[in-house]
């Protein structure tokens, strides 16, 4: 254990820790500080936000019949308001308007000055509340349309959402959110792994260090040792990096909507009617297991390289590979039902697999290998 701390010192000299504050503040501006610091993101989406917010906090992570009766007649009651405001102003006299159902179908400057100049928030949610009800109903079609080109086991599940009624209820400002940030982070998550892992066997095989510690009876055991000491450093990575981002990410109060299933946000359908903390905690458990696998890639990568150009010549495929086509399936398509349920799982099945043949192989190899002086 004392060689595998010594390692993983080593490791986390104060170059690789420059080069990796550089990298992930560069990255962070690049991919995730927008999701961050403009959310929501103009309007709708501002009022589209609150309005969920309103919905959870009334109504709790599920809305029954009497609970969807309501927040129609709720919207009756802004409706109202607007009638109101609208009777009270001279300027919507002028331009003929004496209801808001008018101000719907007007198309001359009053719009334009009400919601763009004014910005007055009633009409702007009014408008959101619109497209609520409009989803809520209009189930039995959305779902219909949903089954007609559904596998069997889709239809099962998409039957027992149907039963249930909780689909498409709620606005989906926060989940679209996640999901974009959470994709951002696992970039700068697993190019930071890489940063760390990949100069492992590479830096000591420059400095001839083999030939020195294979001549020994435990020389070779320092394959584990120092094996070991990459995947700690990985994790230590990763821990530190979620918790930087997830704390960061915590500023757009995704908790208001932890206990609402993922299916019953306004968008696509889920394999699983995870919460929408659950999804939260997969999404992050999905990036340990790609970092892992990415780390024991990344040492047997450095393992291999005769020299730091081929070194990062035989990253870049792996990493591109990944980050490109890996990704979409992955992390963002992990429980979505545009992909077969059965194919995720897969995935990461041979992933881990892989990886794990790849270990055992180095070690082998390891065990093989001659001195060549």
């Amino acid at each position: 254990m004392n060689i595998v701390w010594m390692e993983i010192k080593k490791i986390f000299n104060w170059k690789i820790l420059l080069v990796l504050a550089f990298v992930n503040l560069v990255l962070y501006y690049l991919l995730i500080s927008f999701d961050i610091s403009v959310f929501p993101n103009g309007r709708p989406a501002l009022d589209s936000y609150r309005i969920g917010v309103e919905m959870v906090e009334e109504y709790g992570p599920h809305m029954d019949d009497a609970e969807k009766a309501d927040f129609r007649g709720r919207y009756e009651q802004e409706v109202a308001k607007a009638d109101e405001f609208i009777q009270s102003r001279d300027d919507f006299k002028k331009a003929g308007i004496e209801s808001y159902s008018e101000f719907k179908e007007h198309s001359g400057r009053m719009k334009e000055k009400v919601l763009f100049e004014e910005g007055i928030n009633l009409f702007w949610e009014l408008q959101e509340r619109e497209r609520l009800l409009e989803y809520q109903s209009n189930q039995d079609m959305i779902m219909t349309n949903q089954l007609s080109s559904a596998n069997p086991s889709m239809k099962k599940q998409l039957n027992e959402l149907k039963e249930t009624g909780q689909f498409n209820l709620y606005t989906e400002q926060s989940l679209m959110n996640m999901e974009e940030i959470f994709r951002s982070i696992s970039i700068v998550v697993l190019i930071s792994v890489v940063l760390v892992v990949s100069p492992l066997f590479l830096s000591d095989r420059s400095k001839r260090m083999p030939d020195l510690q294979y001549s020994t009876e435990t020389g070779r055991r320092l394959f584990l040792e120092k094996f070991a000491a990459g995947m700690l450093s990985a994790f230590i990575v990763m821990t530190v990096l979620l918790a930087v981002y997830l704390s960061l990410y915590s500023l757009n109060d995704p908790g208001a909507f932890f206990d609402v299933p993922i299916n019953s946000f306004i968008g696509g359908f889920y394999w699983h009617n995870l919460t929408f903390v659950q999804y939260i905690v997969l999404s992050v458990a999905a990036i340990y297991v790609l970092g892992f696998i990415l780390a024991v890639v990344s040492m047997a990568i450095s393992n291999l390289a005769p020299n730091f150009i081929t070194l990062i010549g035989g990253h870049i495929p792996v990493v591109l590979a990944l980050l490109i086509f890996g990704l979409p399936y992955l992390l963002s398509g992990i429980v979505r039902m545009t992909l077969p349920i059965w194919l995720v799982p897969v995935l990461y099945g041979v992933l881990i697999i892989l990886a794990a043949a790849i270990g055992r192989w180095l070690w082998v190899r390891e065990k093989k290998l001659d001195i060549v002086l």
